[in-house]
């Protein structure tokens, strides 16, 4: 889904009630003032000149900080700093907008770019997982309060993203432990990736390497139940000859 639409649709939506009706004449003369700043704002960011937007935009938002105007703004400047990879800014302008207008009916777009912001953050499972954990927390307010909101679909598919990196992130520190015969420690990742992050791909190598884990701790009770869960969930896999077990029988 492209960004640059939601704003828009955003913007039109969040605007659209600006034109209606008659306003005492210093809250007319406010709008109007509003909307003359608020124009070139919009029209630098459309163009991409994000540095230049997020300027005007504080500027509107100091000058002019309530209405319609200056809320668009808020959500305008949280998109321009994320355009700009500016991943802290545009967190902490999301948070601002959802902590001053917690009603507002537009409130899971800020959600989303909150969201979209910590996943930018994000450099791979190798890194520190905060951004990821964090991206995935938002996300997971977002789908839960607005399951139906045009930024949920997104946000799951981003979700089970970071599943598959916070899942490998785990694994290959399981491995890390395991190679040093720190058995313990390799045990409780293994076990972090099978039940926190059931839906990562490795997850099945976790359940080996687990198995493994216990086995040289001379858990063996513990080893042959993980074998066999491996076995049943992973009838296929390549691991199940390393432990010695078989797939799960076949009915005819």
């Amino acid at each position: 889904m492209s960004k640059r639409i939601l704003v828009a649709l955003c913007c039109a939506a969040l605007l659209a009630g600006c034109a209606g009706g008659p306003k005492p004449e210093k809250q007319s003369e406010n709008h109007d003032s509003a909307r003359v700043m608020f124009d070139p704002a919009k029209q630098a960011m459309d163009r991409g000149d994000y540095s230049t937007a997020i300027k005007l935009f504080e500027d509107l938002e100091a000058r002019y900080p309530y209405g319609p105007y200056a809320e668009q703004a808020e959500l305008d400047t949280a998109y321009s700093y994320y355009q700009r990879g500016e991943s802290d800014a545009a967190v902490a302008a999301a948070e601002r907008f959802i902590k001053l207008h917690p009603a507002n009916p537009y409130v899971d777009y800020a959600w989303y770019l909150k969201g979209i912001a910590y996943y930018q953050a994000i450099q791979g499972a190798e890194w520190d997982p905060d951004p990821a954990e964090k991206a995935f927390a938002t996300f997971d307010i977002l789908v839960k309060r607005w399951p139906n909101t045009a930024y949920a679909a997104d946000a799951r598919q981003r979700m089970a993203k970071i599943i598959d990196i916070l899942g490998q992130r785990n694994l290959d520190i399981c491995k890390f432990y395991y190679v040093r015969h720190a058995y313990v420690a390799a045990a409780d990742r293994c076990t972090t990736v099978i039940t926190r992050y059931q839906l990562s791909p490795a997850r099945e190598e976790a359940l080996y390497y687990l198995a493994r884990s216990y086995a040289r701790m001379n858990l063996k009770g513990l080893a042959q139940n993980t074998a066999a869960i491996l076995a049943y969930n992973y009838p296929r896999s390549k691991y199940l000859g390393e432990l010695g077990v078989s797939g799960p029988a076949k009915g005819p």
